[in-house]
């Protein structure tokens, strides 16, 4: 049983990787083709449409799982600047945090199951067993960001108020988003450096993923320990 739950986590990391890397390429070829200033030159005369697209489209990397965001994340400060581009990251990451909370309040696992598959769905079941207080979700959205997606579908399950949920969201959300949408601000046309730079992050978003269990020991045993105290 151990073996295959083992092979399914795996399973799943590689199809986030693959994901991961697959974006990552398709975004350093289009801006390579287009060019970073024209690039956000059409951003800029797109309007509020440019905006409304891009949260739109980071908003569906929660609820079509497993969609890899962190290139998404990253091209927001490319195209819109740190401000703007962490604004708007935040309200995709809000909206589409939110749908997957109602999702499975509302529609229950059978749906949540035919999002995300039989892989996702059994990391959703092992997050439901720990995001039922306030300050593990805390922990979950600061060190977890990668897969937030799945641990909102998890929240939904329990009975964590929306209120609470939405809150942790925005507030403690603020700080993984503004790191990730810096790092794109910093970036350059040089197509070397941007796959280096996005491969060490991609790297740092699937270590939570290599040691859940270790972090899933630690948070039961501060759970004991705040429980006897």
């Amino acid at each position: 049983m151990d073996f295959e739950a083992d092979r399914i986590s795996w399973r799943g990391l590689a199809l986030a990787v693959l994901s991961f890397i697959g974006i990552t390429l398709a975004l350093t070829v289009g801006i390579q083709l287009v060019g970073l200033e024209r690039l956000q030159r059409t951003i800029v005369d797109a309007g509020p449409v440019a905006p409304l697209v891009y949260i739109l489209l980071r908003a569906s990397t929660f609820i079509a799982a497993p969609l890899s965001s962190g290139p998404i994340q990253f091209a927001a400060g490319i195209l819109f600047g740190l401000w703007p581009g962490t604004i708007y990251s935040l309200i995709g990451e809000v909206i589409g945090g939110s749908a997957n909370f109602w999702i499975a309040r509302l529609l229950g696992r059978p749906v949540v199951a035919r999002l995300i598959g039989p892989d996702g769905m059994a990391r959703v079941e092992k997050f439901y067993r720990q995001v039922g207080e306030a300050w593990t979700l805390v922990y979950a959205r600061l060190f977890l960001f990668a897969i937030y997606d799945f641990i909102s579908y998890a929240a939904g399950f329990t009975p964590m108020k929306y209120r609470q949920y939405v809150l942790i969201t925005v507030l403690v959300g603020i700080v993984p988003t503004f790191a990730a949408v810096a790092v794109g601000t910093t970036l350059t046309g040089d197509s070397g450096q941007l796959i280096a730079l996005y491969a060490a992050l991609g790297l740092l978003c699937v270590i939570p993923l290599l040691f859940y269990r270790r972090i899933r020991r630690l948070l039961k045993l501060d759970t004991t320990t705040t429980q006897n105290t």
